[in-house]
C-alpha cells in the first residue's frame, strides 16, 4: 500500500493545476475500508465513520484561498458512450445527490456553495472501447458542445462526463484505475471558468467493481467542484488537498427513511463537523419543516 507522502506525491502531478490535488485516488492506495465488505482491520472507520482521522480542525490550514466555489450548482451528465450500469439509477442518483440534502452542509455552514439543480443528462461523441480519452480531449469536448450550443454554461455549470467501460481516461502520465478513479478542473470559455468532471467505469478493481463506487466517485467530485470550483482557487488545505481528498473513500449509505441505503455516497470535510454528509431531504420533508 501506498503511504500517505506517496500518495500525495503521486496525485499531485495529475491536472493542468501544479500542487493542486483533484483527483480520487484508487481505493487501495487510501484505506480499504468497504461499505459492501466486512473490514476487520478498521472497525472503527465502519461503525464511526464520521470519526475519521480529519475531524473538526483536522486539516491544516483548510481554508477559501479566493473565492472559486459553485454557488448554486448546475450539473449535468453527459454520457460518452453507453453507461456500464443501469443508467436511470445513476441518473436517479445524480438528481438527488445534487439536490436532496447531501450538500446542505455546505450552506448551512458557510462554504459559499450547497444544493443546486440537476439539469438532466445528454450524449456526447461516442468513444470506442480500447480507446483513451486524455484531459485535453476532455476539454476540447466541453467547449465543441458549448460552441455548438448543445450545451449552456453559467458560472454555476457542472459538466460530467461519464466514460463507457473499457476508455481509459489519461491525465499527464497518469492513467484511470490505475492512478486514479476520476478528477475534476475547470475550462476557460467566453472568459469564463467552466467547471467539468471526468469519471471513467468504476468496474476494474482499483475502483471498487460496483455501481456504488462509481456513485461515491461522483458524490466525491460533486463536493471538491462545488467548493473549488477552480482548483487551488477555493477551499483546499495546506498541502493542496480538497474536501473530496480529506474523507476519501469513507462511504455511507444515502436515501429517504424508507430506504436509507439506496445510494452510497463519500462524506467530504468541514471545519467544523470533519466528516460531513448532508441527511436526506424529500419535498415533504421540506413541506413539513416550513410549517
Amino acid at each position: 500500500m501506498m503511504t500517505q507522502a506517496q500518495r500525495k506525491s503521486a496525485v499531485r502531478r495529475i491536472g493542468g493545476r501544479k500542487g493542486v490535488i483533484q483527483i480520487v485516488p484508487p481505493r487501495h492506495s487510501v484505506r480499504q475500508t468497504y461499505l459492501h465488505k466486512s473490514d476487520a482491520s478498521d472497525k472503527e472507520l465502519l461503525t464511526r465513520p464520521f470519526a475519521s482521522p480529519t475531524g473538526p480542525g483536522g486539516a491544516a490550514g483548510f481554508h477559501n484561498v479566493a473565492g472559486s466555489q459553485l454557488a448554486v450548482p448546475e450539473v449535468t451528465n453527459i454520457y460518452m458512450g453507453p453507461f456500464w450500469g443501469d443508467q436511470n439509477f445513476v441518473e436517479g442518483f445524480s438528481k438527488a445527490v445534487v439536490e436532496a440534502g447531501y450538500l446542505d452542509p455546505l450552506k448551512q455552514l458557510g462554504y459559499g456553495t450547497g444544493p443546486g439543480k440537476y439539469m438532466g443528462n445528454i450524449n456526447g461523441p461516442a468513444l470506442k472501447k480500447g480507446s483513451k480519452f486524455t484531459d485535453a480531449q476532455a476539454q476540447q469536448t466541453i467547449t465543441s458542445l458549448l460552441t455548438a450550443g448543445t450545451l449552456k454554461a453559467t458560472v454555476n455549470s457542472l459538466f460530467v462526463l461519464i466514460l463507457p467501460d473499457g476508455v481509459t481516461s489519461v491525465a499527464g502520465k497518469d492513467q484511470s484505475c490505475k492512478s486514479y478513479c476520476g478528477y475534476h478542473d475547470a475550462v476557460t470559455w467566453n472568459g469564463m471558468e467552466v467547471a467539468y468532471a471526468v469519471l471513467p467505469s468504476a468496474l476494474c478493481k482499483g475502483c471498487g467493481g460496483e455501481i456504488g463506487d462509481f456513485t461515491a466517485v461522483y458524490a466525491h467530485e460533486l463536493a471538491e467542484a462545488a467548493t473549488d470550483k477552480v482548483p487551488g482557487q477555493g477551499w483546499v488545505a495546506d498541502d493542496g488537498e480538497e474536501n473530496g481528498d480529506l474523507e476519501a473513500w469513507v462511504l455511507f449509505g444515502w436515501g429517504p427513511a424508507s430506504d436509507p441505503k439506496r445510494y452510497t455516497v463519500q462524506g467530504y470535510y468541514t471545519n467544523e463537523r470533519g466528516n460531513t454528509v448532508g441527511a436526506w431531504r424529500d419535498g415533504a420533508a421540506a413541506k413539513k419543516k416550513k410549517r
